[in-house]
């Protein structure tokens, strides 16, 4: 994957040796050129980070992140997401959605809110928000492995039960998370052309 230029949140829970599943999930959001809906996430983001690394902690701002993306189900317009079972290629893959996502985001303070995101760009509208969720756990995602058929891959309702089956998750067999936003300022942002174009080939449209 290539996700490029996120604002977000990336930290490890690290436990024993355990089994050890990946999933990933990635949502654009028709935001309409407004800024309400990347700066609703940014907060719940910000708020996060203030937070105690504890178990309660990271379900309570689960919880109010899904919940904000799932208010916003109406406008969703593309997405991809995975789910591995085999802990070698899990492991791979988180580091491949994370590694991406980081190298090109700005994480500082003094980039935050000032610099542009790194992406290419053929239009100067803002009309999509990127959301990013990617895990590694050390149980089976239940509604993942209930997906067999791909004709139900890419339904708004298959996401939807993606997201939902995450309010329910345990934080203590989360081994490694990542949330993510783009644009990462009020500045930056997203086009239909950009999400067609070099970077985003893997995103598909929600039926």
């Amino acid at each position: 994957m290539a996700q490029q230029g996120f604002l977000g949140r990336f930290r490890r829970w690290m436990r024993g040796p355990s089994d050890t599943y990946f999933f990933g999930l990635q949502i654009a959001i028709k935001s309409f050129g407004e800024d309400t809906v990347r700066a609703s996430f940014a907060r719940v983001l910000a708020e996060e980070h203030a937070m105690d690394e504890d178990v309660q902690a990271k379900r309570r701002f689960l919880r109010r992140f899904l919940a904000l993306l799932e208010e916003n189900a109406l406008f969703w317009t593309y997405g991809y997401w995975d789910y591995l079972d085999d802990p070698e290629a899990a492991g791979a893959e988180f580091t491949s959605w994370t590694n991406d996502i980081e190298n090109n985001m700005a994480v500082e303070a003094e980039e935050l809110g000032t610099q542009i995101d790194d992406i290419r760009r053929t239009s100067s509208r803002k009309d999509y928000v990127v959301v990013t969720l990617a895990f590694v756990l050390d149980q089976p995602y239940a509604p993942a492995e209930a997906i067999t058929h791909e004709d139900a891959y890419f339904l708004k309702e298959t996401f939807s039960a993606l997201v939902q089956g995450l309010t329910s998750i345990d934080p203590q067999t989360i081994q490694a998370d990542g949330v993510y936003i783009v644009p990462g300022n009020a500045a930056d942002g997203l086009s239909e052309d950009d999400l067609l174009g070099a970077g985003w080939e893997y995103l598909r449209l929600l039926l």
